[in-house]
């Protein structure tokens, strides 16, 4: 599937990052947040974890017949007026679906939205058993907004649900080629989001780890986004 318009050229000082940094993706199932943990549910026991940086602040959620997203900001910024936010949301139709073919929809959508898109090649992992792939997709600018945005996601195709996490930069407008993001901030939103972890509370293939145990039984198993308060 094509999603581009015109081809970005990215600076080689993004793609040896990237490429660093995405040699790493395997995440840490013990990893602890600064902040909150986010856990999406995909229903029979099939959860998807992911840690929040502290103090970030959650927006209303939103609930369709084919979604369940949560989004999250910053101190200081507001639904009208933000430059980073981390999006979790659970896809119930795609489980079991391609991750590849769904970060190809995703740069298809940008491609609609954007005056010029690109995005690097998915990157495709197996984590706990569940398929994983991320990718990076860019937009010098939004046609809706007149804005640019830089976005990481990370996929896990799970058995009962798809589980998409975010981080999204929203920045002025840039030329092809220009850095508009800097690579600590990259590099600090991709190791935010790796942390994202799915496993199956009745499934020994994808075994949860034994200190979660006290957090999913509080759990209703039905597929939504719950917010687990970080321990003080």
């Amino acid at each position: 599937m094509s999603f581009v318009k015109d081809e970005i050229k990215w600076p080689k000082s993004i793609l040896a990052g990237l490429f660093f940094l995405t040699i790493g993706l395997m995440p840490v199932s013990n990893a602890q947040a600064a902040g909150d943990s986010v856990i999406a549910q995909g229903g029979n026991g099939e959860v998807f974890f992911a840690a929040l940086p502290d103090q970030w602040q959650a927006l209303p959620r939103n609930t369709q017949a084919q979604s369940t997203t949560a989004e999250w900001l910053p101190p200081g910024q507001d639904v009208n007026n933000w430059k980073d936010m981390i999006t979790v949301q659970v896809f119930p139709g795609w489980a079991d679906g391609d991750v590849v073919s769904f970060l190809d929809e995703l740069a298809a959508i940008y491609k609609q939205n954007c005056e010029v898109s690109g995005a690097t090649p998915p990157l495709k992992d197996q984590v706990n058993g569940f398929p994983t792939g991320f990718r990076l997709i860019n937009c010098t600018r939004d046609l809706t907004r007149n804005t640019g945005e830089v976005a990481l996601f990370r996929a896990t195709v799970g058995q009962n649900a798809l589980y998409l996490i975010q981080h999204v930069f929203r920045v002025p407008e840039f030329e092809i080629g220009a850095q508009p993001v800097t690579n600590e901030a990259m590099k600090q939103a991709f190791e935010g989001i790796r942390t994202g972890w799915a496993c199956n509370q009745n499934s020994k293939k994808h075994p949860c780890p034994p200190s979660w145990q006290s957090s999913l039984s509080k759990l209703d198993g039905k597929p939504s986004v719950v917010v687990i308060k970080a321990q003080n």
